[in-house]
């Protein structure tokens, strides 16, 4: 089984390609879930003092503008998968 600290212990450079993979989608889709997940692992970035600072410094400038452009409705709901607005409902289990 996985450890779940591992996630956590993930280099900067495999958190920023996750985010780089994240912000990619929600420009193109407008994905509000993306953006959310983008800014976190950013923020992870930014609070790791083995990071290079120039890399700290830009993932935090990242983190504010994602933040400043989040509207107060996506802010609200970051189950939204779809950017419609609307939260993805789980898929229904096979019996």
């Amino acid at each position: 089984m996985d450890d779940p600290n591992t996630l956590n212990d993930q280099p900067p450079a495999r958190m920023v390609a996750g985010a780089l993979a994240h912000l990619a989608k929600h420009m193109e889709t407008g994905c509000q879930r993306s953006a959310y997940l983008a800014a976190m692992l950013l923020e992870r970035v930014a609070a790791d003092p083995e990071a290079d600072s120039h890399l700290r410094a830009h993932a935090r400038e990242l983190v504010e503008i994602l933040e400043r452009d989040d509207g107060p409705n996506e802010r609200a709901d970051h189950a939204d998968h779809t950017g419609s607005g609307q939260p993805m409902r789980p898929a229904a289990r096979a019996t």
